[in-house]
């Protein structure tokens, strides 16, 4: 009888699956007599292939069923593990592999598995160094009845094994993983013995050469590594090794790894409690991988465009977790975020309203204005005058004394057209007076109440600019002309009329500089010089020429006249007002604020204010520079100054914000929720 090839490859596949069909009970079906019982278990140790099979007394030789890849094969391990090899496709060469245990009694060796009862025997007839002859009953054809085949296996060198492990060496991206360099990879399922994995790590050189062995794995099953202390702020580069008793298998590629990408997990607040000016905060501790220390942030309820922030605290200690701001914010509710960084220079996403927490705490002192568009200050009164908006965007003109911290008087009239002519306290002998420019009138306001008087109106002016000299005589200037005008109750009487430059300049007002109550200079941003009138007591206008004095505005008041001097705060440049030559130019402090009250002292800060966000190198001082002696003092401060006067009680005075300033005009504040007045010394 002649056995076909495929029907002998159906024979050996079932050698290797008989156990299934199979159970002990069939060992009565077994001749005694053809048993070798003498075969220890260390005969059988090794790797053994089928060359040959019989049946029914016909014996036929067994090839590869894959010849590209090798016999099929199977191995008696001393551990009690029995693994089979056999080969389905050619592409790869992978073997499917199926272990059991293995015992051998009397020659009988009987084959089970873990996952369940069944098992399998096979009957020993002939055992020596490189020959093995057993005996198995298997049912091939399906009918219920087993068959008695006899197998002849020979010891087997199997080819070089495929290293199919390093290619699998990635890192795991998805989530939780993204927090961590965590990598994984198929555990070894080799017909070899296992022997270990390596993990090394080089710079972002990626030369395995110079690479560090991290870790060394001779747990097959253990088939990922997390890399718990990377180098710092660096990117990397990772290798796999992985070895079995034959040698080296084989080795990844490099796995580069860009740091710039794992970020660490969020901290939750536990709570935030008020109590004395002083709010403490708790949060849990940090659980991940990398910690370089927490942040602590405030931030105002901003809802309209993004929040105000400020850093207040740092701590290293990953067990810290508590802080109490000594020096709240000066806001109203301010909310706290926590975040955590990692020694790679990220920071945790701000992705869970539990790593924020909302305050109670009040600061009586604020101010009820968002933005403030025009201020005056009264020295004597000890006093502001604010125009300015709210936080639901209603307008206010308010008078505040900012030794009570109460508002003292609000108009009921507002202005009701915006512009950039500042408004302006006045003291012309019909008492203290606030002047608001609007649509070329002069809105005049009684600056002890606040009620509005009347307008002021000028014939045929676009106001550009105007100031109040003396002797009931005022000066304005429009695009073409300057004025002199008196003053009669309501009445507003011209008596002057003189023009300036020749040229119209675009943008800009055409400025006028009060050097006092006889003299005035004439400028615009655009021009880069000056003309210089006189004013007679009558109020007669006369051109005194051009002055080579490059005034440079955003509002009128950048420039002021004091002691003989013209401040222009823009330039950080004071010209002679006597004969108009430069005095001094100075780089610190950076942004000028004010003279003081007798003109030997600058107040300023190196805070530079730009539209486009704040600073991070914003400082809560205010800087003042004496002009005698060329020397600067550095006083600290509740907020960010941004206007200072000096009162005539000698305090020196600021309106400052909890968070830097983004205007840049002026001392014009915008969209900051925590404007106060503070009392600096």
């Amino acid at each position: 009888m002649m056995l076909r090839s495929n029907v002998l490859n159906l024979i050996v596949l079932a050698l290797f699956s008989f156990f299934f069909s199979c159970s002990s009970e069939d060992d009565n079906l077994f001749n005694e007599n053809k048993i070798q019982t003498e075969v220890k278990k260390a005969d059988l140790l090794g790797v053994w292939s089928i060359y040959k099979v019989e049946v029914n007394g016909v014996e036929v030789a067994v090839n590869a069923n894959l010849e590209e890849c090798g016999r099929d094969f199977f191995i008696y391990n001393a551990t009690g593990s029995y693994e089979e090899f056999v080969y389905q496709e050619s592409y790869t060469c992978t073997p499917t592999q199926n272990i059991l245990n293995w015992t051998l009694n009397n020659g009988i060796i009987t084959l089970s598995s873990n996952d369940s009862n069944d098992s399998g025997v096979m009957k020993i007839k002939n055992l020596s160094n490189d020959n093995f002859v057993f005996i198995a009953n298997i049912d091939i054809d399906g009918d219920a009845v087993n068959e008695e085949y006899t197998f002849t296996a020979y010891r087997y060198l199997p080819p070089n094994e495929v290293d199919l492990y390093s290619a699998t060496f990635q890192k795991k991206e998805e989530t939780p993983f993204e927090n961590h360099i965590e990598f994984g990879w198929d555990a070894y399922k080799g017909y070899n013995t296992f022997e270990k994995y390596e993990i090394y790590r080089s710079g972002k050189a990626c030369n395995l050469n110079g690479a560090t062995l991290l870790k060394t794995i001779t747990d097959v099953n253990l088939n990922t590594f997390i890399d718990e202390d990377p180098l710092p702020n660096s990117e990397a580069c990772y290798f796999f090794k992985i070895y079995t008793d034959k040698g080296l298998l084989g080795e990844s590629d490099p796995r580069y790894i860009n740091t710039e990408f794992i970020f660490p997990e969020n901290v939750y607040f536990k709570n935030a409690a008020v109590a004395d000016n002083k709010i403490t905060l708790s949060w849990e501790k940090y659980d991940g991988y990398y910690f370089s220390h927490y942040e602590i942030r405030v931030q105002d309820q901003n809802e309209n465009s993004s929040p105000n922030i400020e850093s207040v605290k740092i701590i290293t200690d990953i067990n810290t977790t508590s802080f109490i701001d000594e020096n709240p914010p000066y806001i109203n509710n301010p909310i706290y975020t926590i975040y955590a960084h990692n020694i790679f220079g990220n920071i945790s996403n701000l992705n869970d309203d539990r790593s924020m927490i909302e305050t109670n705490f009040i600061r009586p002192e604020i101010l009820d204005l968002r933005d403030i568009q025009f201020l005056s200050f009264d020295a004597k009164e000890q006093s502001f005058f604010f125009y300015g908006k709210t936080e639901n965007n209603y307008y206010r003109l308010l008078k505040y004394n900012y030794l009570t911290n109460k508002v003292t008087a609000e108009a009921f009239k507002l202005p009701t057209t915006s512009n950039d002519v500042e408004m302006r306290l006045v003291d012309s002998g019909y008492g203290k007076e606030l002047l608001f420019q609007q649509s070329g009138d002069l809105w005049v306001y009684n600056a002890e109440t606040l009620n509005f008087k009347y307008s002021l109106k000028p014939d045929y002016v676009s106001i550009n600019s105007f100031n109040y000299l003396d002797n009931d005589i005022w000066i304005l200037s429009d695009n073409d002309d300057v004025f002199t005008y008196k003053r009669n109750g309501e009445e507003f009487v011209k008596i002057d009329e003189k023009p300036h430059f020749s040229e119209h300049q675009g943008s800009w007002n055409y400025e006028i500089t009060k050097i006092d109550k006889n003299n005035i200079l004439l400028s615009h941003n655009n021009e880069g010089r000056a003309i210089h009138y006189s004013v007679t007591s009558n109020g007669e206008i006369t051109n005194k020429g051009i002055k080579e004095i490059p005034l440079k505005f955003d509002y009128n008041s950048d420039v002021t006249v004091n002691n003989n001097l013209i401040l222009n705060k823009k330039r950080n440049t004071m010209y002679s007002s006597v004969d108009y030559s430069q005095v001094l130019n100075y780089s610190i402090p950076k942004t000028t604020l004010n003279f003081n009250l007798s003109g030997t002292e600058i107040y300023g800060t190196n805070n530079v204010v730009s539209l486009t966000g704040q600073g991070e190198d914003y400082k809560k001082e205010l800087i003042i520079y004496n002009l005698q002696d060329k020397t600067t003092t550095t006083l600290t401060t509740k907020g960010y100054p941004n206007f200072v006067m000096e009162d005539d009680l000698g305090n020196i005075i600021s309106v400052s914000t909890s968070f830097p300033s983004r205007s840049s005009y002026g001392f014009s504040i915008y969209d900051s929720p925590g404007i106060f007045v503070e009392i600096i010394k």
